[in-house]
C-alpha cells in the first residue's frame, strides 16, 4: 500500500525546503497544500507569533469508518531543522540519503513529515477501514520544545501519541530524562592586564576554576552534564569583567538531577568566594548570577500499555523486532506525556543528526512509513 518512489519524492521535496527554527512556514505551506489536496484542513495555532517565528503548529483530524469505535491516536513530527540546515543538496547512493556534506540532511524530522504524509495518502486511497488519525507538526523542537509546549492539547482526542523523531526503526523510546537549562553569568572587576592586574578580578579564571570543580560529562547511568558554551572578555589587556556560560543537566531521576544542579552551583560559589582579593583596603570578590530553567520532566511509559503494545505488535506483523529504548535526549514526547498524553518516540532512520555527516537509509524510512500504517489499522 506504501508507495516507495512517491515517499521518497516527498522526502526529497521537504529537504529542499528550508526551515531553521522560527523559519518553517514554508514547509507548513507544503504540508498544508498537501493535505488540502487530500481534502483536509490543517489548521495552524498562535504558537508563531508567541516564539517570534513565521508560522505555528499544524494540526488535523481523519475521521475513518471506524470513529467512536476505536481509539483515536495522534502522529507528530517537527518541522524545523538544526544549523546549518539551509541549501541542502540531497545526494542518493545505493538507496542512502546524505546532504552534498556542507549541511545537515534535514532527515531529523523531515522523514516523519515524509512518513506522515504518506500515511495520509494510504488512508485516502485504500477503503480499509481505521479510526479517528490525530496528526500535529510542531515548530521549533530545536531549540527546547518550545512549540510543543505552545500547543493546546485539550483539543486533542487521542490519549496515546506517537513521535517520529528518532533513529532506529525497531526502537520504541519509551523514556527519556528531565533536563535543566542553565546560564551563569560571572562579574569580575575590570583592570589594565599589564599595568595593574591585582586591581582586578578575571571573570574568565573564576569560571574556569568553576569547571575545573564540578562534576560533568557522564555523573552516572541515569545522569549527565555540561557546560557547554562561554562566551567572555574584551582585550587580551584587559582583565575580563564579565563572562556568561550555559549549560545543562539531564536525569531520569528527579532528586538526581537536583542533586547535579546544584554540585554545579556551588562549585561557582566556591569559585566565586575564592576570588575574594583586598583592593585599597576593601575586600572585593567576584559575583554569581544564575538562571535555572526546567526545560522538560522525564518520562517512562509501561512496556504493558496500549501506546506500546501497539507498536510493538505492529511491527512483529512486519517482521521486525522491536525494542524497548531509553534516550539521553528531550522530544516533544516529554512535553506531551507532562501534559497527559501517553506518548513514545518512534525511529525513521535517521542517523547522526545534528551534524554534517547525516544520513537517512531509504528502506529503513519505508519501513517507519509501514509500521506506522499498520498501527491505524490494527486498530478494531
Amino acid at each position: 500500500m506504501v508507495n516507495a518512489e512517491r515517499l521518497k519524492s516527498t522526502f526529497l521535496d521537504l529537504v529542499r525546503i528550508d526551515s531553521h527554527s522560527r523559519e518553517e512556514g514554508e514547509v507548513a505551506r507544503y504540508i498544508q497544500n498537501r493535505l488540502t489536496a487530500l481534502g483536509l484542513e490543517a489548521t495552524m495555532d498562535e504558537a508563531g507569533a508567541k516564539i517570534g517565528g513565521n508560522c505555528g503548529n499544524l494540526f488535523v483530524r481523519l475521521q475513518g469508518p471506524l470513529a467512536g469505535k476505536v481509539e483515536p491516536i495522534l502522529f507528530c513530527s517537527h518541522m524545523d531543522t538544526v544549523v546549518p540546515g539551509k541549501g541542502v543538496k540531497p545526494v542518493e547512493v545505493d538507496g542512502v540519503f546524505r546532504s552534498s556534506g556542507d549541511t545537515i540532511l534535514g532527515a531529523d524530522d523531515k522523514s516523519g513529515i515524509a512518513a506522515i504524509l504518506e500515511l495520509v495518502q494510504v488512508l485516502k486511497e485504500n477503503d480499509k477501514s481505521y479510526g479517528e488519525i490525530e496528526l500535529l507538526f510542531t515548530v521549533a523542537e530545536e531549540i527546547g520544545l518550545v512549540g510543543a509546549r505552545h500547543f493546546d492539547t485539550a483539543q486533542l482526542k487521542s490519549r496515546h501519541a506517537y513521535f517520529l523523531d528518532s533513529e532506529f526503526v525497531t526502537s520504541i523510546g519509551v523514556g527519556a530524562p528531565s533536563a535543566y537549562r542553565m546560564t551563569y553569568r560571572i562579574h569580575g572587576l575590570e583592570a589594565h592586564a599589564g599595568m595593574a592586574p591585582e586591581r582586578g578580578i578575571s571573570a574568565i579564571r573564576v569560571a574556569a576554576q568553576a569547571i575545573n570543580a564540578m562534576p560533568l560529562g557522564r555523573i552516572d547511568f541515569e545522569t549527565t552534564a555540561n557546560i557547554g558554551s562561554i562566551e567572555g572578555g574584551a582585550a587580551t589587556n584587559i582583565i575580563p569583567k564579565l563572562v556568561t556560560l550555559r549549560g545543562e543537566a539531564r536525569s531520569h531521576n528527579p532528586q538526581k538531577l537536583e542533586a547535579q544542579a546544584e554540585a554545579m552551583r556551588r562549585a561557582f560559589d566556591q569559585a566565586v568566594e575564592n576570588s575574594a582579593v583586598t583592593i585599597d583596603g576593601e575586600r572585593v570578590q567576584a559575583r554569581l548570577e544564575e538562571e535555572r530553567n526546567l526545560e522538560y520532566q522525564a518520562f517512562r511509559v509501561a512496556e504493558n500499555s496500549l501506546t506500546y503494545r501497539l507498536a510493538a505488535e505492529a511491527g512483529a506483523d512486519l517482521g521486525l523486532k522491536m525494542e524497548p529504548e531509553i534516550s539521553g535526549g528531550g522530544s516533544d514526547a516529554n512535553i506531551f506525556n507532562a501534559k497527559g498524553i501517553e506518548s513514545v518516540v518512534l525511529g525513521t532512520g535517521m542517523m547522526e543528526p545534528h551534524t554534517v555527516k547525516e544520513f537517512l537509509r531509504f528502506e529503513d524510512m519505508l519501513n517507519a512509513t509501514r509500521l506506522i500504517v499498520n498501527m491505524v489499522y490494527r486498530l478494531r
